[in-house]
């Protein structure tokens, strides 16, 4: 069986090789792809040699010369997005550990954690809740007892107070 099989590759080997290596190379004009897509061409046909006409299968092997093709276009095309966008990405990233941005952030944490300090104890509970927790201002209302508009008061008065506090810092 292993005979007749290793039989079937030589003899479609010595049949459609030069043919499918020529169809590959005129396409993609890389040998190592194009022997390495002629390898799988005649793997296939072999492995499908029980429901293949063995009169004149040339249709069938370059069919499946065109679907490796079409398949590899695909591929190569979901790669090339996929790098582009990590290049994109790569573009836009900015140094993490840039000593300036890292002391800029520290100084800008430290002004608003003593902003919040100094704010009355509700402002600072229904800001954190509101901008921290992303609880919706009727949940913070109901869940302190209170209306909507005292909710929105509040964050209006800390977003104030915390803007005055950078404003100063700069």
């Amino acid at each position: 069986m292993q005979r007749e099989a290793s039989k079937t590759i030589g003899e479609l080997s010595v049949r459609f090789r030069p043919a499918l290596m020529a169809f590959f190379l005129r396409r993609i004009r890389n040998f190592s792809e194009a022997e390495d897509l002629t390898q799988e061409v005649l793997l296939r046909v072999t492995q499908k040699s029980a429901t293949l006409d063995t009169g004149r299968p040339d249709a069938y092997v370059f069919q499946i010369a065109a679907n490796l093709l079409r398949d590899r276009a695909r591929r190569n095309n979901v790669r090339d997005t996929y790098l582009s966008g990590t290049a994109v990405l790569e573009e836009n990233r900015i140094e993490e550990r840039d000593p300036d941005r890292v002391l800029q952030g520290k100084q800008s944490l430290v002004t608003v954690t003593n902003a919040l300090r100094e704010m009355p104890e509700r402002t600072r509970t229904i800001f954190i809740l509101f901008r921290l927790e992303n609880l919706k201002q009727h949940q913070i209302a109901d869940m302190l007892g209170v209306s909507v508009r005292t909710v929105e008061q509040h964050v209006v008065r800390a977003s104030l107070l915390l803007r005055q506090k950078f404003g100063e810092e700069s």
